[in-house]
């Protein structure tokens, strides 16, 4: 198949483009860079998009492409009371994404895959909670907000083209940043981490097995609507430095200090947003995907933190 890859120079856009390339997909990379940091630029055709927001620029890059898969977005929060940064953010995640998926459905793609987030669903689960296909959405932060008003949309005009829904929890794997990098840095130095009182659940995502469930849905005969991604499994914070540091071979250093505590302590650090996206439960169901195109992780939750370490660090692109 032809493929468009927005947000190619990003880091699931470059892992989708080689996997993509691996399994003999033609692909098409676009962003407003020339330069991605993988793969190689020969083994692609790079369209460069300088002015996203016009459904003109779109046409080189969507003419003759069976499938889209849409990566482009922002998913920082805007400062608090920034009205030109709120109103940025649903220029790109809401309006572009508009853009696109019309230009799309004008040139006679075929499949249009649109890679949204789990906060577009809601914040966190409740002890014993999952977040399946299914959940009554209940976004609260300006990303998670916007990420559904995208979905949405789409959704509502799915019958112009096959149309699916991608979520997935926290991704990680080489070339990854973020909070999960920064957590990465403070496990490698052996940073003393008042993190063992924490009783937490979450789901996260290995880059290849996200790369593997684009693929199913892009390959799948009649894919449409909503469908989550995981690495299948769920572990405590505490549990997960672990397996992290275990990867890296070293071993963790955690203790015990009242969780409210540390949180008003890393408030004040400039660590708040990331402690509480590392310590909040969010689990994950990806039975529809399992059940309606056979998809099955093919790396678990140790298996793809092995991949993603070299000599203790994230391995680079």
């Amino acid at each position: 198949m032809k493929v468009l890859v927005t947000g190619v120079s990003g880091f699931i856009g470059g892992q989708l483009t080689r996997h993509l390339l691996d399994q003999g997909h033609d692909v098409r990379g676009a962003s407003r860079w020339l330069d991605s940091p993988f793969p190689r630029a020969e083994r692609y055709d790079h369209v460069t998009v300088e002015d996203p927001s016009s459904p003109r620029a779109w046409k080189p890059a969507v003419s003759g492409v069976d499938a889209v898969v849409h990566l482009i977005a922002k998913t920082s929060p805007p400062e608090k009371d920034d009205a030109a940064e709120a109103e940025e953010l649903r220029r790109v995640n809401v309006g572009l994404t508009k853009t696109l998926f019309e230009a799309s459905w004008k040139a006679g793609v075929k499949r249009f895959v649109y890679m949204s987030c789990m906060n577009a669903v809601g914040e966190e689960t409740a002890p014993g909670e999952v977040f399946a296909e299914d959940t009554p959405c209940n976004p609260t932060n300006p990303v998670g907000i916007t990420k559904r008003e995208a979905e949405e949309m789409i959704l509502k005009y799915r019958g112009k083209m096959a149309t699916a829904v991608l979520r997935a929890p926290m991704v990680y794997g080489p070339g990854v940043g973020g909070d999960f990098l920064r957590l990465v840095e403070e496990v490698s130095k052996r940073t003393p981490l008042p993190l063992s009182g924490v009783k937490n659940a979450r789901s996260l995502t290995f880059v290849g097995n996200l790369t593997a469930a684009v693929e199913k849905i892009i390959e799948g005969e009649s894919p449409s609507g909503i469908y989550h991604v995981s690495d299948g499994e769920k572990a405590s914070t505490p549990e997960l430095i672990g397996l992290m540091a275990s990867a890296m071979g070293t071993k963790a250093r955690l203790f015990y200090a009242p969780p409210g505590l540390v949180g008003k302590i890393a408030g004040l650090s400039g660590w708040g947003e990331t402690f509480r996206e590392l310590t909040r439960s969010m689990v994950v169901s990806h039975k529809r995907l399992e059940k309606e195109l056979g998809f099955k992780p093919p790396y678990s939750l140790k298996k793809g933190l092995e991949l993603t370490f070299r000599k203790g660090k994230v391995i680079e692109h």
